[in-house]
């Protein structure tokens, strides 16, 4: 860049004004003050290369059709895009950016037999769809296009992505290639490309570029009542993110080339806060390189790409590491062309971070493993954890102004430097999403020192070095017919960092022998452990009876050890799917052991009376019956 246009774009971020535009005019702005940026690549995506002119252009040969089609601001658009992590979807989104239309993203697994995709639609007014035609079939197509028809939706438009790269095989690629086709001679199929070339010369209908515009809606991987939980954004909110990211960018360092590019490849799909906002959109607006495989890290080579790319910003969970060590093939993994290696998000026990570290590690990563913890609704990560640091914290405040813990025992809110306490960490940032959707309030805002703050329910204390420790889930409780609160939370903590304890979950069950609801415990155990159940009940009486860590009357009334308990993309328990599936495992009735008044242990015994539940970690519907077993079918 030259000396001019760097000027010009740090005033612009210094003061903030770069940041109040449309998504794609901010990407453009700070890659075209200097024409080299335009010849730097900005997507491999399998075997295709795009540079940032190239990307460009592609977005307009989109907005043209969107222009066309009166998929636009000026017409209410709000389109959802169900995409596979592919150039396609990508284009789709910033040409609809382009024409101000509104931007929901769906995920790919919001389609398989169980899938929300229905309920999303139309409980976001969404008037367009756009799809990759992989996610369907023939035989599915007629139930989209009804349901389309049916919810008054404009246009059904598909689009064909190329297969290839590291992650495919040969059956996969045949396969994407005769779907499409077959989707293609039903004949009421409308395909991307054929209207590129239809509309190639159509007038470009501009949206306003009204920072405070609605520019895209991304979803939690959790649900909420019955539906993946909508986090919308403004045009300001997208690119506050993306500066914020671009700081962190230029703290990292690739070596002494400064012409060098970051090369990220998306873990998640464009559907997640993470993925959409803080990798691709913060990464365009440096000018660096991302690495599209598809189906990201719920296919089973996805590792695969790291090497074969030579990835060197890698953002994944403790759930993804899990997978990839549980990998017959795990000693194939090459991490040493990764230099950022981040992982975090949510709380991580010590031992996790020391498995996880010694596994990368021991795959060629250099580095240190960089940990945070952050909220979606705020606009990413908020607490950092420093380098090499493998205390069990959640983090350090970047700024102490944007947090407040209210105190378990007074209920005031104080800032984390008013010294030591317990209590239920809020956030606040300047880049929070809206709270309210077409009207309907989404999640409330507290008023605290008059700013708008975000409750994460989140129970924290906060140490006198001034950082922050997971106490537990304030909202994961749940009270019995005699008013008894069983802070599920606060036990999941607590029994999780036990030796022999792997991840464990209390759920509230109905006994219909006693018509009330009992806290049942899932647990998982170290592999090698001679008795699980000894271990568990080992745990649960140095945490109820040695320590006193929590109070005996929320003892779980049950146990079950299972396999797997499950867990959404993020890592964090799934607690509608546990509710919602059966389960199998050996269960154990808990009963407290007294001397006197006294409890002096915890006994176990084995029980034939069990309400166990099952959830795999994939969405319902991979394993078969979708377009998604492939994977399965192909990969073995």
């Amino acid at each position: 860049m030259n000396g001019t246009g760097r000027r010009q774009i740090e005033k612009r971020i210094n003061d903030g004004s770069i940041n109040e535009q449309s998504i794609w005019k901010y990407i453009r702005e700070k890659n075209t003050a200097d024409p080299y940026m335009l010849c730097r690549t900005a997507v491999i995506d399998c075997t295709r290369e795009y540079t940032y002119g190239q990307m460009f252009t592609e977005w307009e040969h989109y907005a043209r059709v969107f222009s066309a089609l009166g998929m636009t601001g000026k017409s209410g658009a709000r389109v959802a895009i169900a995409g596979t992590i592919s150039a396609e979807p990508l284009f789709a989104f910033y040409g609809l950016n382009m024409t101000g239309a509104e931007v929901s993203m769906f995920s790919y697994p919001d389609f398989l037999p169980g899938g929300m995709w229905k309920t999303m639609a139309a409980n976001e007014k969404i008037t367009d769809l756009i799809i990759s035609d992989i996610m369907i079939s023939p035989d599915t197509w007629h139930d989209i296009k009804k349901t389309a028809d049916e919810l008054g939706m404009r246009n059904v438009i598909l689009v064909h992505s190329k297969l290839g790269g590291p992650c495919c095989g040969p059956a996969e690629l045949v396969y994407n290639e005769i779907n499409g086709h077959a989707l293609k001679r039903l004949g009421d199929t409308v395909f991307m490309d054929d209207l590129i070339k239809r509309y190639a010369s159509a007038p470009i209908s501009y949206g306003t570029g009204d920072p405070d515009h609605l520019a895209v809606i991304t979803h939690t991987s959790g649900t909420t009542k019955g539906t993946r939980k909508p986090l919308p954004y403004s045009e300001r909110s997208v690119n506050t993110v993306a500066t914020h990211f671009s700081g962190s960018f230029q703290r990292m360092s690739l070596g002494t080339d400064n012409a060098a590019q970051f090369r990220v490849t998306p873990s998640f799909d464009f559907s997640s806060f993470l993925c959409m906002c803080g990798v691709v959109n913060a990464f365009f607006s440096e000018g660096q390189t991302l690495v599209l495989t598809f189906f990201g890290f719920m296919h089973p080579k996805f590792v695969r790409a790291v090497g074969y790319y030579g990835i060197n910003v890698l953002f994944t969970s403790g759930f993804m590491i899990d997978s990839w060590m549980d990998r017959s093939d795990h000693g194939d993994i090459d991490f040493s062309s990764v230099v950022v290696f981040g992982c975090g998000g949510s709380y991580m026990p010590p031992d996790k971070v020391r498995k996880y570290t010694e596994f990368i590690k021991s795959r060629g990563f250099r580095g240190e493993m960089k940990r945070g913890y952050g909220m979606s609704e705020t606009g990413g990560a908020e607490l950092y954890v420093p380098l090499g640091c493998m205390d069990d914290i959640l983090g350090f405040p970047a700024n102490n102004d944007d947090y407040r813990i209210q105190d378990s025992e007074d209920g005031r809110f104080y800032a984390p430097d008013e010294g030591v306490r317990t209590g239920v960490m809020y956030v606040a940032s300047d880049s929070l999403c809206m709270n309210e959707l077409d009207g309907e309030t989404l999640f409330e805002f507290t008023k605290i020192d008059g700013r708008d703050f975000l409750c994460s329910n989140d129970l924290v204390r906060v140490n006198e070095d001034g950082s922050f420790s997971y106490a537990g889930r304030a909202d994961r409780y749940f009270v019995n017919n005699d008013g008894v609160r069983f802070e599920a939370g606060l036990v999941e903590t607590e029994l999780s960092r036990q030796p022999g304890i792997t991840m464990c979950a209390v759920v509230p069950v109905l006994d219909k022998r006693i018509h009330d609801t009992v806290p049942v415990l899932y647990v998982t155990t170290d592999a090698g452990a001679d008795d699980p159940a000894e271990t568990v009940r080992k745990a649960l009486k140095k945490v109820f009876v040695d320590d006193g860590l929590i109070a005996k009357s929320i003892l779980p009334t049950q146990f079950v050890i299972t396999d797997e308990i499950p867990c959404n993309s993020n890592g964090k328990i799934d607690i509608y799917r546990i509710t919602r599936d059966r389960l199998n495992g050996e269960a154990y009735n808990i009963a407290a052991v007294h001397k006197g008044d006294a409890v002096t242990d915890v006994s176990c015994e084995l029980t034939e009376h069990t309400e166990s539940i099952k959830a795999g970690t994939l969405p319902e519907g991979m394993g078969s019956g979708s377009a998604l077993g492939i994977f399965e079918l192909f990969n073995n």
